[in-house]
């Protein structure tokens, strides 16, 4: 374990280097000039030199001396930060894809994106301390955030520092990167009056099924013809069991939460209603995971792939100090893609 000298020395050390106090291909001070300037002895700037190679920040040369690195690793290593967790009520599949993509080095980006789930600030908590510690040391290129109330109040996020990008709603000091879901909803809504006169709309979001129901109005769908139902995932299965055993059931069906589809399918099911073949269905989805693809299901939705890369790009930009820092998600059918999705990413 390194001594408290060795620590003192190695942080003031690692300033210098990357504020740019000391450029890249540097020759540091001699072990003779650092024993002096510190006052410490030969094994303390041993342990000091040995912990800033392995941040990759200086490199040793043979005989010539440590110079320090042409290129940081973590220059192209990022954070990809989460309060949620797996398994809880919380956890959703948006967040599942953004996880899938990174443990399965999917994410199109060039670099290194580590995943810190279940973040919550509390002292005793790993993967903040692993977050603190790379605000400190500056140790990443930047952060990419998962909105939530836990993580807008993180201590160590309340003050600029790395950059950072907040994915979907705004934080604190984050550009923002934002999907595009009402254009999502106009799109879903002009290709859901040229597949069915008598359309229902399910939604566990009020003001998504509101806008989506005064778009399909606005296109004609009469009133009568319409069903907008506010479903949370518990209850969707049998809510659409009863909505497709009427005999005036609807002829489209559009999910505006992905959460909702497999519920919906079950309860298609028990109606004796095939997505495809004698109902169409569009579900909102997020790429490369549609869910229901192989039943028939139509799909829009937003690439996880695209998100990572646009906020790498966002953060490139904040750390070039460019204004162009903000971005948005457009929606996109299968057929838009700028990537394709794989058969293993589809039939999950």
């Amino acid at each position: 374990m390194p001594s408290r000298k060795a620590e003192r020395i190695t942080q003031i050390l690692r300033h210098e280097i990357l504020s740019g106090e000391r450029v890249h291909g540097e020759k540091l001070p001699t072990y003779d000039a650092l024993i002096e300037r510190f006052g410490v002895t030969r094994p303390t700037v041993a342990r000091v030199l040995r912990a800033l190679r392995e941040e990759g920040l200086v490199q040793v040369n043979g005989t010539r001396g440590v110079f320090v690195a042409g290129r940081f690793p973590h220059d192209n290593r990022y954070l990809w930060v989460t309060s949620e967790q797996p398994g809880s009520l919380e956890w959703t599949s948006f967040l599942a894809t953004f996880l899938d993509l990174i443990e399965r080095g999917e994410t199109g980006i060039a670099g290194e994106v580590i995943p810190l789930v279940g973040v919550d600030g509390r002292a005793n908590n790993p993967e903040y301390q692993r977050l603190c510690e790379a605000v400190e040391h500056g140790s990443v290129a930047g952060l990419l955030l998962m909105n939530s109330a836990t993580v807008y109040l993180l201590p160590v996020l309340q003050k600029p520092g790395l950059p950072r990008v907040a994915i979907w709603a705004p934080l604190p000091h984050a550009a923002l990167l934002s999907l595009d879901f009402n254009g999502l909803i106009e799109r879903a809504c002009d290709r859901l009056v040229r597949k069915g006169r008598r359309v229902a709309v399910i939604s566990p979001h009020a003001p998504n099924l509101a806008r989506t129901e005064e778009c399909l109005l606005k296109r004609g769908i009469e009133k009568r013809n319409l069903w907008a139902l506010h479903v949370a995932p518990v209850g969707c299965e049998r809510i659409t069991e009863l909505l497709f055993d009427r005999i005036d059931r609807p002829d489209a069906v559009f999910v505006t939460d992905d959460n909702l589809v497999e519920p919906l399918l079950v309860g298609l099911k028990r109606a004796k209603r095939r997505p495809g073949k004698n109902v169409y269905v569009l579900a909102h989805c997020n790429w490369p995971r549609p869910i229901g693809l192989a039943e028939g299901v139509e799909h829009i939705g937003f690439d996880v792939r695209e998100v990572l890369c646009a906020a790498k790009d966002s953060i490139d930009a904040q750390r070039a100090d460019r204004t162009d820092v903000t971005r948005t998600i457009p929606p996109r059918f299968a057929s838009e893609l700028t990537s394709p999705i794989t058969t293993r990413a589809a039939s999950e």
